[in-house]
């Protein structure tokens, strides 16, 4: 992890410093995307307005057209043509005067097209034409007004004096009484017009007029449009809501605001580019890049700063903590800070304090262990010279032939060799019966027979350890109190193994407990010496060990001792070399 690898002034660093550069593009981010929503939205409210009107206005003058056909239709001089078609043989008849009078009053109109059973011969005069109504069902745009009565024809080419010349068309059939079809009148618009209604809605804005085909009938802009705009389009027109007019589209990089003219399905749209609409915001956002890279180094050297002041006392206890040593003398805090740094300088030197009262208190054990192991091994002299003294005196007595005294001399020898144990304060209970047999033996010869001693113990518990010279002083404390009356003496000695612990009694047929005043002259291995056993268990074994003592029935006293089991792992009689 971070925080286990790198130091903590450089991660308070970088992360408080991280912290503000993500915090700064979140807000630049966020800015930005906010500005260009709402520019998006203002944009489109604006046009949808404008569109509004524009349509409201178009549908008017559409109209307006729409309703110029059908005067022409009811027009007298064109109902009696119709009536006889055959008196009207010249293109200067009335019709085509009244015809003519009207598109000349009447900038917007461009043309007239006629189609009639038999149409003048002379067919020349502009701007009213004659067609021959049996050729109509040729024409490409018939299928628009098959089947109703009038409609808008799109944009088409019409031959005229002077050349090909383009127009939008609106159609209207005229029926006989029986629903004979009987004519069909045109009239042309200009497109010039229709762009210059365009262009009177906005000065500079892109205005498209398409038709229900998805043709542009006009446009103020000489952008093309191809079938993917009108396919998106027509899928936005069809996911409007019922009651909604307009909708939006965004293709290669326009802004496409539209609306439905509803009585012609043509649609009205409004193109703009997104990088104009979005122009405000990239500007915003320049300037807050800007104070963000300025703000960025004000934070940076402010966060270095911050960084430096909250670490450094941090980084000194942490200077301290690796160059100290007890030996030094304790380095001095600054004693200026009362928050947790002055806490944790407190904690600290009361630590150092007391680490140095350790350390001395631990220095000064070390001399006293120093002078006892060298007092150890000044002793260690002491026994070979008291073997080598008791061998001497053992051939004395065996050259005089006191075979007591040399008996003696040689169980007391061995006596010391088990009792040293090379130092060892734990020993097996095979040594320490050894060490007894010893002392028993040493008594009874002391006390001419008058003493005898069993010792019941199972091999299985041989190898088990125990502290040094446990049984001993209870057994010395039954010879020296319980046979002082000079009855004959006898001790037994039972060690039996259970399933965690060792029980060791010693059974003796003295005088039993007296309870006597106690005398402050003790001798040194009567109830000083218990005591001895009772407090080296405590240290050795704390609870687990407890010594019991009480009189019998049949009098005499039994001590029962009860360890916990620790075995010689090696099996190995420790302690006899």
């Amino acid at each position: 992890m971070l925080l286990k690898k790198y130091r903590i002034r450089q991660l308070l660093f970088g992360s408080f410093f991280l912290f503000i550069v993500l915090l700064l593009f979140i807000i630049i981010y966020v800015s930005y995307q906010y500005s260009v929503s709402g520019l998006l939205q203002t944009t489109n409210e604006y046009q949808e307005s404008q569109l509004k009107l524009m349509s409201d206005d178009l549908t008017s003058k559409i109209g307006t057209f729409e309703d110029y056909s059908v005067v022409l239709s009811r027009q007298k001089n064109f109902r009696d043509m119709l009536a006889d078609q055959h008196w009207f043989t010249s293109s200067t008849s009335p019709v085509t005067q009244d015809f003519s009078n009207i598109i000349y009053s009447i900038p917007a109109i461009h043309s007239i097209e006629i189609y009639l059973t038999s149409p003048p011969i002379d067919n020349i005069q502009y701007p009213v034409r004659y067609h021959d109504l049996s050729v109509i069902e040729d024409e490409s745009w018939y299928t628009s007004i098959q089947d109703i009565s009038s409609a808008w024809l799109g944009p088409r080419q019409v031959e005229m004096v002077g050349g090909e010349t383009s127009v939008i068309s609106y159609g209207r059939k005229i029926n006989t009484s029986r629903g004979e079809l009987q004519s069909v009148i045109i009239i042309n618009l200009d497109p010039y017009t229709v762009q210059g209604w365009l262009f009177g809605y906005s000065e500079g804005g892109r205005i498209s007029l398409l038709n229900q085909n998805g043709v542009t009938l006009a446009s103020t802009s000489e952008i093309e449009l191809d079938e993917k705009v009108y396919s998106k389009l027509e899928k936005a027109k069809e996911e409007m809501d019922e009651g909604e007019a307009t909708f939006q589209i965004r293709h290669d990089g326009q802004y496409i605001v539209a609306t439905s003219i509803k009585p012609v399905n043509w649609t009205l749209m409004e193109m703009t580019p997104y990088e104009q609409i979005i122009a405000p915001s990239r500007e915003m956002m320049k300037f807050l890049i800007l104070i963000g890279v300025f703000a960025l180094l004000i934070a940076f050297v402010y966060t270095l700063l911050l960084t430096r002041s909250f670490t450094k006392p941090i980084l000194h206890l942490a200077n301290v903590m690796k160059r100290y040593e007890v030996t030094q003398p304790i380095p001095r805090f600054p004693k200026d800070y009362n928050n947790e740094f002055g806490q944790l300088f407190n904690g600290f030197q009361d630590l150092m304090n007391r680490s140095k009262v350790l350390y001395e208190s631990l220095d000064e054990q070390n001399k006293r262990q120093r002078e006892a192991e060298i007092k150890a091994l000044q002793a260690n002299i002491n026994p070979h010279f008291l073997y080598n003294t008791l061998d001497q005196l053992n051939w004395i007595a065996i050259e005089r032939g006191d075979h007591d005294m040399s008996k003696m001399l040689e169980l007391l020898g061995k006596m010391l060799r088990i009792g040293l144990s090379k130092g060892a304060s734990i020993i097996t209970i095979e040594n320490e019966l050894n060490y007894l047999e010893y002392y028993l033996q040493l008594q009874k010869i002391q006390l001419e027979d008058q003493l005898d001693y069993e010792m019941n113990v199972s091999d299985q518990v041989r190898y088990y350890l125990i502290p040094k010279l446990t049984l001993q002083p209870f057994v010395e404390n039954a010879i020296i109190h319980g046979f002082q009356d000079g009855r004959k003496g006898y001790i037994t000695i039972d060690i039996q193994e259970h399933d965690d612990h060792i029980t060791l009694q010693i059974v003796d047929n003295g005088i039993g407990l007296v309870n006597k005043p106690v005398k402050h002259e003790r001798l040194p291995t009567g109830g000083y010496g218990i005591r001895n056993v009772r407090e080296r268990l405590d240290v050795y074994y704390g609870d687990e060990a407890n010594v019991f003592v009480k009189n019998r029935d049949q009098g005499g006293v039994i001590v029962t001792i009860q360890l916990p089991k620790q075995k010689d792992e090696d099996g190995q009689i420790h302690g006899t070399s």
